[in-house]
């Protein structure tokens, strides 16, 4: 008989039942960080930190703390870390990844309150804020001095900005502007243990030692707290036009938008919608969309200071428009009707929502000029397992939105046959030099993927880093990596 050795005893769960019977004592403790009305430990009240997006959930947090500042998140860490009871870094919620969702009893610590402005300094053109900002509003304050913050992810106006960075989101106007990275001049961040760190700054350019600040950046809340972010912004475009390309086919669609890159004029977005993803808009909004012809549409924004560099860049469009085999072009100047245009866009989740009983959202990332590749061999599986797949995303920066449809309450043959249409998108998606997400992370879902994309190696010095900040592995706990 083996006998059992205190290496061989789960201590895990140990430390989770250890946890659960001690829930008031770490409450009281606590109250000596933090006021009784920022400790949440009502039931009902903790309902919304149980999952994100996503909707799933696996375990349940004992408590979820409010802070207002990065004091009382180091105390709260120094406290974590000593007792080793996992800690959940949490923004708003609007992760499809789970990355914010507790796999054990875990203390959530969020950052809503934390969403104050600190600075915007016009001069550097850059702002400083704190993580539990909401992204559009974030936007709206800095156009208001005329600055520009261009990373736009779908849920802008319900997503925080610290969520975006520990993210790494991107959006439609990835193609001209590039991702939340792009703009990140200074983190400060608190270490599991509770130390607080700063790296980077008010500058352009930084070759002073290892460039510390972008571990962070997408690491989904596992090495450490963000309390703080300086953004570098730019001046605000003056002009905004929409372009709607309608294509008798998909095909035609994701080879359009090859060849305007390849044309030598930077879109601000081209984002690609199939007609099926259009028509659950229209049952969603209750509302026509702008234009109802063809199997799929290209959406492209064109910004800039003056009338005459945007009108340059549609008359090349205009030239190339037999080549591109649209079959109608609306362009729209007018702003209402523009956001009726991108209100569509960004409905397409939730339209896709409302139009099945349940779900798989996959969001890929291949090389540009796989895109017409990878759309055709997806719906080449859908065809093949015959589950309804529906294609829309930034199409200009080859990241496609991947839903996978099930239209009926009882399909055995979806939840037969998911995981395996899943292993073969992803795998596709490798296959021609992709990644298997390229804005929304890896979190929970996808980790036991990650072996298609990295060596034994290459995850064994990432888990290193994890280790490096980590040592107790107990700050967000089994996210991004495989089990072992």
């Amino acid at each position: 008989m083996k006998v059992k050795t205190p290496d061989s005893i789960d201590i895990i769960k140990l430390s989770n039942i250890f946890i659960i019977m001690n829930k008031n004592k770490i409450k009281q403790i606590l109250k000596n960080i933090l006021p009784d009305k920022r400790i949440i430990d009502d039931e009902i009240l903790l309902e919304k930190y149980y999952t994100d997006e996503s909707g799933k959930r696996f375990s349940y947090p004992i408590l979820a703390l409010l802070p207002k500042d990065e004091v009382e998140i180091s105390e709260i860490l120094k406290f974590s870390s000593k007792d080793k009871i996992p800690v959940v870094p949490r923004g708003r919620g609007t992760g499809l990844t789970g990355g914010c969702i507790p796999l054990l009893p875990s203390i959530i610590v969020s950052t809503e309150l934390m969403d104050k402005i600190v600075e915007i300094d016009s001069e550097n053109l850059m702002v400083t804020v704190q993580p539990g900002l909401i992204t559009g509003e974030l936007k709206r304050r800095v156009e208001e001095k005329k600055l520009f913050y261009p990373p736009d992810p779908a849920s802008l106006d319900s997503c925080s900005i610290g969520g975006n960075v520990a993210e790494n989101s991107g959006g439609p106007s990835a193609v001209k502007y590039g991702i939340t990275k792009d703009y990140v001049r200074t983190l400060k961040v608190i270490t599991p243990s509770g130390e607080i760190l700063k790296f980077g700054g008010k500058v352009k350019k930084d070759a002073t030692g290892y460039n510390m600040k972008d571990i962070f950046i997408g690491s989904e809340g596992t090495l450490g707290f963000i309390t703080e972010i300086t953004f570098s912004l730019l001046p605000l475009p003056e002009y905004r036009i929409d372009l709607l390309l309608a294509f008798e086919n998909i095909s035609d669609a994701s080879y359009a938008v090859v060849k305007i890159l390849h044309s030598g004029i930077i879109p601000t977005s081209i984002e690609f919608m199939e007609k099926r993803a259009l028509e659950a808009a229209k049952k969603f909004l209750g509302s026509e969309m702008a234009s109802q012809k063809g199997e799929a549409q290209i959406l492209i924004r064109i910004d800039g200071f003056t009338k005459e560099s945007i009108e340059r860049i549609i008359e090349v469009l205009d030239s190339l428009s037999k080549e591109l085999k649209c079959i109608d072009i609306l362009v729209a100047e007018d702003k209402n009707f523009q956001d009726k245009i991108w209100t569509a866009r960004r409905s397409l989740h939730d339209a896709m929502v409302q139009s099945s009983f349940s779900r798989e959202r996959e969001d890929v990332v291949v090389p540009i000029k796989e895109l017409p590749q990878l759309i055709k061999e997806i719906h080449s599986l859908e065809k093949e397992f015959k589950i309804p797949i529906i294609t829309f995303g930034h199409a200009g920066d080859g990241n496609v939105h991947i839903n996978i449809l099930k239209t009926e309450k009882d399909d055995k043959n979806f939840d037969e046959n998911l995981d395996k249409l899943l292993f073969r998108i992803l795998k596709t998606t490798v296959n021609l030099g992709g990644k298997i997400s390229g804005e929304h992370g890896i979190g929970i879902y996808k980790k036991k993927f990650m072996r298609m994309v990295f060596s034994e190696d290459e995850i064994k010095y990432q888990k290193k880093i994890k280790t490096l900040f980590d040592p107790l592995n107990v700050f967000n706990p089994k996210k991004i990596f495989p089990d072992d």
